[in-house]
């Protein structure tokens, strides 16, 4: 199914978006924020954050911010009171009338944590590589990994997985220049974006319109489970995607959240 560009189909679309009670799920790196070599320096700029705060402050709209970035790490990052913060791909999730945390097995966390340290030893002879504890879940990234080099940290990464994968321990899924480790559970983003549908249905006594916003591979989930219900909207050079419309860039993301904060006003 064709991929449509979402600022070409703006006017067919701004009524429904002025009118309709809404819940937007939104990524951060790669949507909110640019990419970058080190996810430390990643940041949300100014254009961004005071596009999001005119959402905050229009009516009958909710608004997520769900990161594979531990819970902590998303809040600071975002830092606007009024919205809800899902943290490891929804396995943490905390804002307005809502907290949750996923019910890891401790058998589970425990061979996380052992993977953790074996990781760590396996990592030591890949220049460039290193791995980020987000507690729930771990990431190696690769982006400083010299290309020619590519290959083997990823064989490296794979080897040190997979006795804790062929166990059912955790689950190893790629993502931009980077694994993205987690504990082997039934909840992804797609579980976390339903979840709170649920909950605003419950709050609210009407079922929000939902948008997804997102630009990697555990975005899917969530553009799995709302694309006939909502809009779903992949960030990037349009590919294959279950998303309905594309954003080129983090910069048509900003111009689409004005373009809507200016329909919401009142």
């Amino acid at each position: 199914m064709e991929v449509r560009h979402l600022l070409g189909y703006w006017d067919e679309l701004k009524t429904d978006l002025a009118c309709r009670s809404l819940y937007l799920f939104l990524d951060f790196d790669g949507t909110l924020s640019p990419i970058v070599r080190d996810p430390g320096r990643a940041i949300l700029s100014l254009r961004m954050k005071g596009r999001l705060e005119k959402l905050v402050r229009a009516g009958r709209r909710r608004i997520a911010v769900i990161s594979g970035r531990a819970l902590s790490d998303i809040r600071d990052r975002v830092g606007i009171a009024g919205i809800t913060y899902g943290g490891n791909h929804g396995l943490e999730i905390e804002g307005p009338e809502v907290k949750f945390r996923y019910p890891v097995p401790e058998k589970t966390r425990c061979a996380l944590d052992e993977l953790r340290g074996q990781l760590g030893k396996a990592l030591l002879l890949v220049p460039g590589a290193f791995m980020e504890d987000k507690g729930l879940t771990l990431a190696v990234h690769l982006r400083r990994v010299k290309r020619g080099a590519l290959p083997a940290a990823m064989q490296a990464v794979l080897e040190t997985a997979r006795p804790y994968r062929m166990r059912g321990e955790i689950v190893v899924r790629p993502g931009k220049e980077a694994f993205d480790i987690r504990p082997s559970v039934e909840w992804d983003k797609g579980k976390t974006v339903l979840w709170l549908l649920e909950k605003a249905e419950g709050a609210v006594g009407e079922a929000p319109w939902p948008i997804c916003l997102g630009d990697d591979r555990t975005d899917e989930d969530a553009f799995r489970v709302i694309r006939e219900r909502g809009m779903t909207v992949f960030v990037g050079a349009p590919r294959q995607t279950r998303a309905s419309y594309y954003l080129r860039n983090v910069g048509e993301v900003a111009v689409f959240l004005g373009r809507l904060a200016r329909i919401r006003k009142g």
